[in-house]
């Protein structure tokens, strides 16, 4: 029997935990998998080994881990690959499979509408929509956000960047290297699942850099989000061919 994990960060905050926690209860629904669980990498519980014990412990013959992560990064590449190979380890007849994070799928593309539109996005070449994302040294990371910046750009047929909120590039450098000169408002797009400390991050340096600008020239958006067409993209995800676990690359 096939089971699924859902694999979330987890959170200090019950209600972030509580929001990632009734999203994919929906997205079970969608599933036909005859076992399936969720559990969080770090914060909260169940913890990864455990929603893919759980599952087995049920009966699952084979187990795929759908990281629910809107990009690569540490977690995704190491982190989490890592809590599976112990399970793997301790269940080693059983193959766990990894599928890959959500990156740059075009369905995302109506989720950023909703979020620009809300904050009177007008979809003209004056106006530059900016996506920021966490950040991260892996190269993996820079071309998902690449990729999916370059989707909603050739759909839009706008102005379309994307930045770091703590690396290089960063987005406060690309936002004053064009607020100025070419653009008549420019629109903040987190790339989050929730709102949290990152967006309020975000509008803390908005509102020091930029006091007078933000609200009129700068305009924050809220966070890409829990959009009902995640539910599509992650069981596309757990669908799709996955990837070898670490203790399996190493068998091989």
């Amino acid at each position: 029997m096939e089971a699924i994990v859902y694999i979330s960060h987890g959170s200090r905050s019950n209600d972030w935990n509580e929001q990632f926690i009734s999203f994919i209860t929906e997205t079970m629904k969608e599933n036909i998998a005859p076992i399936q669980a969720y559990g969080f990498f770090e914060l909260a519980a169940p913890s990864i080994g455990e929603a893919i014990e759980s599952c087995i412990r049920k009966g699952a013959t084979t187990v795929t881990v759908v990281p629910v992560l809107l990009l690569s990064g540490n977690h995704a590449l190491i982190d989490i690959p890592t809590e599976i190979a112990d399970s793997q380890a301790q269940f080693p007849t059983i193959p766990i499979m990894y599928a890959n994070v959500l990156g740059s799928d075009h369905l995302f593309l109506p989720a950023i509408m909703d979020k620009l539109q809300e904050k009177g996005y007008q979809q003209t070449q004056d106006e530059l929509v900016l996506l920021v994302a966490h950040g991260s040294g892996h190269e993996e990371t820079a071309q998902e956000l690449s990729q999916l910046t370059k989707v909603v750009r050739e759909v839009l047929k706008t102005p379309v960047e994307w930045g770091y909120l703590s690396r290089e590039p960063h987005y406060l450098k690309k936002l004053e290297m064009t607020l100025f000169k070419e653009y008549q408002k420019v629109y903040i797009v987190p790339h989050f699942l929730s709102k949290g400390g990152f967006t309020d991050k975000i509008e803390r340096q908005l509102h020091e850099a930029f006091p007078k600008e933000i609200g009129n020239q700068i305009i924050l958006c809220n966070p890409t989000g829990y959009h009902e067409l995640l539910h599509t993209m992650i069981q596309n995800r757990a669908r799709t061919p996955k990837k070898p676990t670490i203790k399996q690359l190493k068998d091989s």
